[in-house]
């Protein structure tokens, strides 16, 4: 990767080439790399460097483009040249475009050390240990490790020199019994702190799972009280940030800052600077970005677009939180009479975009429980349900971790996520899946 050093002295050498009124450099290079164990095995170690720089150049009215991979003195001096020739060629603009120039960031470190130096060697130790211990507790793992670290940067000749630097990493782990009878989920994903990755624990919790969710019994479909873990609300919560952005459909129509729309347990915010997630702080169009508050307590305080736009200086998924609590589940589990404890949701699908209405199933780990504790694994359940309406029947929420609200695990859309206690979550039918 470059440093901030390295890429400045880059885009000077650039900006000091005549010929052109203003001179734009969009910067990035890359490591995406990962291990991947199945059967208690590794099965691939990865890895994909990449780098790419793109000159822009205005000439008046006249605007022309080229990019390149090589950032020697040649190819740089190579791409320009042929900027300044695209532009040439290419029709006016109705008007100069007007750059921006030097702006303020909220400082963040999102590349710590022990998250760029975290190779195959230190992740096959993190494999070792997973695999030792899933193999003493009888059940076969099977998981993930991936490893982010990206230099990305807008510079121009106005001023503007927006770097940034990310590391992240990740573990996801699946243990199942040799026989198929029973599987659990553990993870913790997009972190920058590689010492917060646990792999004793994680395997410790999705073995457990594993081991605990055998001869499931089948329960009436219906509304149940749930605690959803951390994985399954950020799945749940996925499906409708995008209201913020003035979305919603029928259920934001009306809607402005200030109206009760969800429970007095939901807090929602972009807190752009905090300390655990990767972040940029920086918007698309590069000026800074700042912390938003999106739901209070409930209460709508902020939307991104339509006609009761507040105009935040963030978008939704930036370093998202939902505020929590210091309760564990299991304390949470304690101060349940009855509901059902969901590790993870699969195959979700939208149903009804203007109420959201989504379906998934359950997976890897679904336990009954009764007076405060769990009495049994419970068979998978279909569900259907709305966020709009699950957000509304909060009624407990525990502490947020780290957690990755897409469907894959290195999109770099992890957000501290709480478990969720919902009431009447609506399970449709049985699923055959373990």
């Amino acid at each position: 990767m470059y440093s901030r050093d390295q890429v400045k002295t880059i885009t000077d050498k650039i900006f000091n080439m005549s010929g052109a009124d203003n001179i734009e450099v969009n910067f990035s290079s890359s490591e995406r790399s990962g291990t991947r164990f199945a059967n208690s095995s590794i099965s691939a170690n990865l890895v994909q460097f990449d780098q790419q720089l793109t000159i822009t150049t205005h000439v008046g009215a006249k605007v022309g483009s080229s990019s390149t991979r090589d950032f020697s003195e040649t190819s740089l001096k190579l791409t320009f040249d042929e900027a300044m020739t695209n532009g040439r060629g290419a029709p006016d603009r109705a008007a100069p475009a007007v750059l921006i120039g030097a702006q303020e960031y909220l400082p963040v470190d999102a590349a710590l050390p022990s998250a760029k130096a975290f190779g195959p060697a230190e992740r096959a130790r993190m494999v070792r240990t997973s695999i030792d211990i899933s193999k003493k507790m009888g059940t076969v793992g099977s998981g993930f490790i991936p490893k982010n670290h990206e230099t990305t940067c807008e510079a121009n000749t106005k001023g503007l020199f927006a770097f940034y630097e990310v590391a992240d990493a990740s573990f996801i782990l699946t243990c199942r019994m040799p026989d198929g009878s029973g599987s659990g989920w553990a993870g913790i994903t997009g972190i920058k702190d590689i010492g917060m990755i646990n792999p004793v624990e994680i395997t410790e919790v999705a073995s457990k799972k594993a081991l605990d969710s055998r001869k499931a019994r089948a329960l009436e479909p219906g509304r149940y009280t749930v605690i959803l873990e951390p994985r399954a609300n950020a799945r749940f919560l996925s499906l409708m940030t995008g209201v913020f952005g003035g979305g919603g459909g029928a259920f934001m129509q009306g809607k402005k800052p200030g109206d009760k729309i969800f429970s007095d347990l939901f807090t929602l915010k972009s807190d752009i600077g905090n300390p655990i997630l990767r972040q940029t702080t920086m918007l698309g169009d590069n000026t800074p970005a700042a912390p938003v508050t999106w739901l209070e307590k409930g209460v709508l305080r902020n939307l991104t677009g339509g006609p009761n736009s507040t105009s935040p200086k963030a978008n939704v998924n930036m370093s998202l939180v939902m505020e929590g609590s210091d309760l564990t589940t299991a304390d949470m589990i304690k101060q349940t009479k009855r509901g059902l404890l969901v590790t993870f949701f699969w195959y979700i699908r939208g149903v009804d975009n203007a109420t959201l209405l989504n379906t998934g199933m359950t997976r890897d780990g679904l336990f009954l429980i009764e007076n405060g504790e769990i009495t049994m694994p419970v068979q998978n359940f279909r569900w259907n349900m709305s966020p709009l309406v699950g957000y509304n029947n909060v009624s407990l929420v525990g502490k947020p971790v780290p957690m990755s609200m897409g469907e894959s695990y290195d999109g770099g859309n992890s957000a501290l996520i709480p478990p969720v206690r919902i009431e009447d979550f609506y399970m449709t039918s049985i699923s055959p899946a373990v």
